[in-house]
Parts: C-alpha cells; structure tokens; sequence
C-alpha cells in the first residue's frame, strides 16, 4: 500500500484484510471534517491495493464513533459556517463509502450515533457486541440523517422511525433489537466484535473474489444508492437554505 501518514487513522493489515482504526478517541472518534477525509483517502488507496479485498470499520473496544462532529455540524446549522462546502464534504464521503467495490464490515463496540449509525449501515456487512447502541441524536438539533440506506434494510415504516424517533438515550436502538431488525448480521459478546469481523472477512475472502465483486456491485445497482443520495442531498439543502433564509 501506498506510504500515507494520518492522524485519524490507524491502519492495520492482516493477509487480504485492512483494519482501519478510528483514532480520535478524545473526541469518541467524532467524524470532523478532516477526519472524514482522511477516511475517503484510505479507502482510495485501499481501493487501488490488489492485496486488499476487504476493509474492516473499528472504533475500539469502549465505541464506535459519536457520529459527526457536533460542534461542526451545529456551527452550520445555525448559520455560521459554509452549508454548501459541509454538505459536498458530507456528500463525497458518503459517495465514496457508497462506491466502494471491495467489502466493507462496521466491526461496532458501544454506540455508533448520527452519522456514525449511518456508516454502519452503508457499509455491506455489520458485526456488533451485545452492548452496542444506535442512534440519531442529532436530529434534536435540526441536523437531518440519512433516510434511505435503513429503508434498504428494515422497510420504510421501521426506517421512518429510525430516523425520527431514536434522538434520545432512551430510545437508542439496542444491538439485539438491531440484530432483530436485520441491521446487524452477527451478534457478539464483548471484546469479540473485531475478532469475528475478521472471521467474516476472511470467510468471504475464500470465495473467489470477482463472486464477491459481482454481489456487491448487484447489490448496488439494485439498491442504486448513489442516485438515491444525490436525491436525498438536493432536497435536504435546499430545505436548510429556505430555513437559514439563504
């Protein structure tokens, strides 16, 4: 793999599989700006590495990630800072986690809010312990999630609800209930979750890797998830510039 030093990142490599390590636990590995990134350049790179065939999402053993950073997220929302640089920086991570063509697994410990819940669910494949939560707080501050990669998973009455009715702790979803709903494949004790991502990952890797490639394309084409957000993105600025009188 290409030399490329991160501050966000650790990336770890084990025979055909990239842990890609969240650091930034003093902000509970909030995803800023720069973060997010850093995120888009590993995965580029990792897309180019012929010896990778999948990458595995970890946030360590306390949590995933808080989602993305508040105090950035909130500046725009008030009106302070850029609307239109965020939500292309937000766009662009979310179209390269969307294109990715080798195997994404969200190995989760703890909670994943926000967007953080949403990079779980983009990804192909989700690994959870037993005290893992799921939110969106974010919406209580006038930040809109994402809406239609749960549809693909739950419906659209459950993805509804997802998204406008877990914003406080107590109606965070719970790993079993999430295991229930589908969103999470593989349900795990504490302080298993990476170990049985890796098995997953090097589970599939048996199989030869243009099968592989062709699922995960399929399932992009049949989810056609790219048009989707393009969509979903347009509406959602448009509506912030009407409430930000821009």
């Amino acid at each position: 793999m290409e030399s490329k030093n991160f501050k966000y990142l650790n990336l770890e490599f084990k025979r055909g599989i990239c842990i890609l390590n969240f650091n930034r636990l003093d902000k509970k590995n909030a995803l800023s700006t720069d973060m997010r990134s850093e995120i888009i350049d590993a995965l580029n790179i990792l897309e180019d590495d012929k010896k990778i065939r999948a990458v595995i999402f970890y946030g360590g053993k306390d949590f995933f990630s808080a989602g993305f950073d508040r105090d950035e997220v909130q500046k725009v929302v008030q009106g302070e800072g850029d609307y239109e640089a965020f939500v292309e920086s937000n766009h662009l991570f979310h179209e390269t986690l969307f294109n990715f063509p080798k195997l994404l697994i969200a190995a989760i410990n703890g909670y994943a809010l926000a967007g953080a819940f949403d990079l779980t669910v983009i990804c192909h494949l989700r690994v959870a312990s037993r005290n893992a939560l799921f939110g969106h707080p974010e919406i209580r501050f006038g930040a809109c999630p994402l809406f239609f990669p749960y549809m693909g998973l739950v419906g659209r009455g459950k993805a509804l609800e997802l998204t406008l009715n877990t914003g406080s702790k107590e109606n965070f979803l719970t790993a079993e209930e999430a295991y229930r709903l589908n969103i999470v494949n593989k349900l795990v004790e504490p302080g298993e979750t990476l170990e049985e991502a890796i098995k997953l990952a090097k589970e599939i890797n048996k199989s030869p890797e243009f099968v592989v490639s062709q699922l995960i394309n399929v399932n992009k084409l049949n989810f056609d998830r790219v048009k989707a957000f393009d969509r979903e993105i347009e509406i959602i600025l448009e509506s912030m510039k009407n409430l930000l009188g821009k």
